[in-house]
């Protein structure tokens, strides 16, 4: 018994332990979504200029029409360190207006270049195609996965 009394109490500290954790989750996740959500609308009014008005606007596969003949299109690429989240804008029937990272896990400092707030390297998929842009050296294996990323919603599923 004496064996067993640190082992039952080790197992009751973790049980308590992970159900504050599943109760944090559930408590911070509904904000931490709408925050995210909000993060993307940001994105999307830099792309297409805040002509427009989310209230009522909703993702259909990965795709929101806008007024104006524009759309908005979400993917995901794998990168170097995890998942890439992509927002791309379309106009006058298919033209890439332009891309963004919505949410990246990328080694920071050498993941920087993604982020158009730290570089204009994300700014010239409005004007070179994707395939076209330069790789980011020391960074190639993410800065293609984005190259990818946005070609991927160039090819023709990817017009309303």
């Amino acid at each position: 018994m004496k064996k067993l009394r640190p082992l039952l109490s080790i197992g009751a500290i973790g049980l308590c332990c992970g159900l504050l954790l599943a109760g944090i989750h559930a408590l911070t996740a509904p904000t931490i979504e709408a925050n995210r959500s909000r993060h993307v609308w940001q994105l999307a009014y830099q792309l297409v200029g805040g002509q427009f008005d989310p209230t009522g606007l909703v993702w259909q596969d990965d795709q929101v029409d806008l007024p104006g003949d524009v759309w908005l299109k979400r993917s995901r690429v794998q990168g170097y360190a995890g998942d890439i989240h992509l927002l791309a804008a379309f106009g006058n029937g298919g033209q890439l207006l332009g891309a963004r990272v919505a949410e990246h896990r990328e080694t920071p400092g050498l993941g920087d270049f993604i982020d158009v707030d730290k570089s204009p390297w994300m700014r010239r998929f409005a004007t070179t195609p994707p395939l076209e842009v330069d790789a980011v050296s020391g960074a190639t294996i993410t800065s293609e996965a984005v190259k990818r990323g946005v070609q991927r919603m160039l090819e023709p599923e990817a017009a309303p």
